[in-house]
């Protein structure tokens, strides 16, 4: 009985409500398609390991953002994540822990993200320890940049 009362209160109807109708999140909301990144594969944190190019990014109005390896994959590789526009970042929330992009560009037809984050591919192949070094180098110095269109 007590189980049922938690779920029923949880569930009480209320609706999701919309982000803010700002510049900004008008550009954000919708589709985008990765074209250009200074590193492949890239990964985005949650499940979202090895991305290339063509990868999709979807934002919705509701601050929900979903990753899709390419566009014909139907079901998006991360987790439930929620996004919000602060300053020059997007901050994206995942059950108990955050993490941004910086936004260096962001119109309604072109995004630009950058982060300073290694990937975590980069220490699972110790054969190729080397090319790893370069990698998380070029991270260090310039950080990830990735550039999207929207569709």
């Amino acid at each position: 009985m007590i189980l049922f009362c938690l779920i029923l209160l949880s569930c009480n109807g209320q609706k999701r409500q919309e982000l803010p109708k700002t510049e900004l999140y008008k550009n954000l909301i919708g589709k985008w398609k990765v074209i250009e990144s200074n590193i492949t594969p890239f990964e985005h944190i949650s499940y979202c390991d090895k991305l290339d190019l063509l990868s999709i990014f979807e934002f919705d109005k509701y601050g929900v953002l979903r990753v899709y390896e390419n566009e014909k994959n139907k079901n998006n590789c991360n987790e439930y994540q929620t996004f919000k526009i602060e300053d020059s970042k997007i901050n994206i929330w995942e059950h108990d822990f955050g993490f941004d992009y910086q936004i260096l560009k962001l119109d309604s037809d072109s995004l630009i993200l950058k982060t300073d984050r290694i990937l975590s591919y980069q220490y699972e192949s110790k054969e190729l320890k080397d090319f790893n070094n370069k990698i998380i180098d070029s991270i260090s110095e310039k950080g990830m940049i990735i550039k999207m269109i929207k569709i």
